[in-house]
Order: C-alpha cells, then sequence, then structure tokens
C-alpha cells in the first residue's frame, strides 16, 4: 500500500500567487494541505524534500495520437499501459486518446480499445477520454489523414463509437463547412466538445460555426485557411473570438516561435491549451517508420512524409513547455496554465484536476531549475521518480 506522502519546501505553484515555498500533504490520493511547515510522523508518511525545486500541478494532453512506439489507433489495453508510462516520465498526469482518421473498423477498435484501457486502470498517466480527430474532416485540408477514410459527418456513425467507446468520447474535430455536421453537433454538444479544424471554411463561416457550437480549434494554424489581409480564414476568425480556446504545437515546426507568441498576446494565457499532437515516433529518435499507413522519416525532431507533409509532432510535453519557457520566453506560471489549467477546464475536469488546490486530486510534477522531470506522482501515486533529487539545480 502507498504511504501518504509530504512534499517539503518546494515551490509551490499557487494559480493565484506564482510560487511559493510549501508544503503539500497528500492522503487518500488528494491534495489534503497546502501551507508552511506542515509536521507529519516519518513512520506513517512518505517526505519528499523538494527544496529548490519546481512543484506544479501535472500536464495534461489533450491532443496526443502516441509515443514511444506506441500508435493510440493500434494500441490494446497492455500497449496503452506502456504509453501511460511513458507520458507519466514526461510529467504527464491525464491525456485524451486521440484517434485519427481510419477505417471504420479501426477506429471502433480503437476506442474499445481505450474503453478496455480506463475500465481496467493504467499504471501511469490517466486516460480522461477519447478525442476523435476526424474522420469528419476536409479532404483538402487533410494533413497526416488519409484521404480514403475521410467521411460526410454521420450521426449514426457518432451514436455508435459513443456506445463503444463507453461514453468517453470527449472532444471531436470536424470541419464546421461540411453539410450534416450541425446535426451532430446539435445531438451531442452538451457531451462533447466541438474542435474546428482540418477545415477550409472561411473567415464567416467560422464566425458562425463558434456561435453554432463549435468552442476550440485543433492545433491553430495547422491544416486550415491561415490569415490574408483580405481572407482571415478560419484562423483570423480564431484569433478575433474572446470564447474560443484554441490549441498550439510548441514544437517550433508546426508554427513559428513569433506567430506562438502573437497567438498568447491575442488569445491571452487564459485561451491557449498546449498540446504535443504526439505520434509514436515521440522518444524514439531519428530514422524511418510507419504511420497512417505510409512511411515516414523522423530528422532534426520532425516527423515528414515522403510528400513533405508533417505527420505531426515527435515532442512530449515536458519538451514543449521548455521551448515556451527556455526559446520563447513565456513565464513559468503561464506556460503551466497552459499545459495544465486550461486543457482540465477545457474537458470539465477542472473540478479535481489542472491545479494543486486542496481537496484536488494530487498530480503533481517536480521539476528542477532547468525543467527536467524528477517526480509525477497521480492520485497520490508516485509513478515516476529520481528521488532522491540530484543536488544540481
Amino acid at each position: 500500500m502507498e504511504k501518504m506522502k509530504l512534499v517539503k519546501n518546494g515551490l509551490v505553484l499557487d494559480s493565484q500567487k506564482g510560487f511559493e515555498v510549501n508544503d503539500i500533504l497528500i492522503a487518500g490520493g488528494k491534495i489534503a494541505k497546502i501551507g508552511k511547515n506542515i509536521e507529519v510522523s516519518e513512520t506513517d508518511y512518505e517526505v519528499l524534500n523538494a527544496e529548490g525545486f519546481y512543484v506544479v500541478p501535472g500536464f495534461i494532453d489533450v491532443h496526443m495520437h502516441g509515443a514511444a512506439g506506441v500508435d493510440i489507433i493500434k494500441a490494446d489495453p497492455g500497449r496503452l499501459n506502456e504509453l501511460s508510462l511513458f507520458l507519466a516520465s514526461k510529467g504527464v498526469t491525464s491525456f485524451l486518446a486521440t484517434v485519427m482518421t481510419d477505417s471504420r473498423e479501426n477506429i471502433c477498435r480503437a476506442v474499445e480499445n481505450i474503453r478496455l484501457a480506463v475500465e481496467r486502470g493504467l499504471d501511469g498517466a490517466k486516460i480522461a477520454g477519447i478525442n476523435l480527430e476526424g474522420p469528419f474532416i476536409n479532404p483538402k485540408y487533410r494533413g497526416a489523414h488519409p484521404p480514403e477514410y475521410i467521411l460526410e459527418p454521420d450521426v449514426k456513425l457518432i451514436d455508435e463509437l459513443v456506445e463503444k467507446s463507453g461514453n468517453n468520447i470527449k472532444l471531436v474535430t470536424a470541419a464546421p463547412e461540411l453539410d450534416k455536421i450541425e446535426e451532430i453537433i446539435r445531438k451531442f454538444k452538451e457531451d462533447i466538445i466541438f474542435s474546428a479544424g482540418h477545415s477550409g471554411v472561411d473567415f464567416a463561416g467560422a464566425k458562425e460555426a463558434f456561435k453554432n457550437g463549435f468552442k476550440h480549434v485543433t492545433h491553430l494554424f495547422n491544416a486550415m485557411t491561415g490569415i490574408h489581409h483580405r481572407e482571415p480564414g478560419l484562423a483570423g476568425a480564431t484569433l478575433d473570438s474572446d470564447d474560443v480556446t484554441v490549441e498550439i504545437i510548441p514544437d517550433l515546426i508546426h508554427v513559428h516561435g513569433a506567430v506562438i507568441q502573437m497567438v498568447v498576446k491575442c488569445k491571452t494565457p487564459d485561451r491557449v491549451v498546449l498540446v504535443t499532437d504526439s505520434i509514436l515516433a515521440a522518444g524514439l529518435g531519428e530514422g524511418k517508420l510507419e504511420f497512417a499507413e505510409s512511411m515516414i522519416t523522423v530528422k532534426d525532431g520532425a516527423a515528414v512524409f515522403e510528400n513533405g507533409v508533417l505527420a505531426g509532432s515527435t515532442i512530449t510535453m515536458a519538451d514543449g513547455i521548455g521551448n515556451m519557457v527556455k526559446k520563447l520566453g513565456f513565464s513559468l506560471e503561464d506556460t503551466i496554465k497552459m499545459a495544465s489549467t486550461n486543457p482540465a477546464k477545457l474537458i470539465n475536469i477542472f473540478d479535481r484536476k489542472g491545479s494543486l488546490s486542496e481537496g484536488k486530486d494530487a498530480d503533481i510534477v517536480i521539476l528542477d531549475r532547468s525543467l527536467n522531470i524528477h517526480e509525477t506522482i497521480i492520485q497520490g501515486i508516485t509513478v515516476y521518480s529520481t528521488f532522491p533529487y540530484p543536488q544540481s539545480r
């Protein structure tokens, strides 16, 4: 049985005050108390001395297709468990298992496997639901999605997938300009967040879509109508809509760093959600491998099909956070908001995740001053640790 924990003297992130030296008492998988000089019996509690280290809420990746050789569309519950452990080592405590466009049979099998993994439980990062990216997208803006499996919107298919998933579908990416998509939104918008993406919709159409139920935008600027000074497109409509949240892939390949800075200025750190959009190549290094029924090459951090199209990213959330802070100059406070708080709010789990608050799940990450991950605690259980932490900070 896992001991109760006391994290001592860490630089604990308070969403209102920033970083303060505090202790965190963990009991029953929850944050029981945050304060100074908390004393416990060391026979009953595991005491972690986090002096000089950052203590932040666990990262939440709402858009990722795999990593460490695991492809979610093909993974059985055992492989999903392997993925969950890898993600935990990178600071991720919750994620949406993202299922991309594929055959109807493969999509159904994937959501069933994810349901089984949720029911059995995972040893690492927890699956907070399913992100269905496609198959209702615009073929002209398909990106890495196989064209032969792209479908017209089909209410019956969504019904089937919701059932097979055990009601675990939380987010759906679709092109707003497609016929019949409004029928799907009307039926499911109380239970599913709809995100505009892989779309050729124009500015006016995008603004109308936001009024009619689209609340989020998938990997802003990628696979959509971009900004032209006479044709603002979906990207322009997104930046002009205060109540719409946006995903950004912070690998500095999918979106230029200057554009990321522009997006955060327009949307503020409260409306930006960092995602990896990672594929099975993340964590594997350079080389060739198969993805989406084609060969891709990974070189200099980019995963690319033979036609030059990006196949998704190869970063982890820890990598993305490092890029935001070290290369783009964002504060760690704002970056954690974009990597934890905002995704928790997006998928409606902020009542228990996304910040370090008494009563919430003890999903906690401890980092050094260079932003290396040294401890990942999920619901009070240590899943990854280098304790005792190295003294060089």
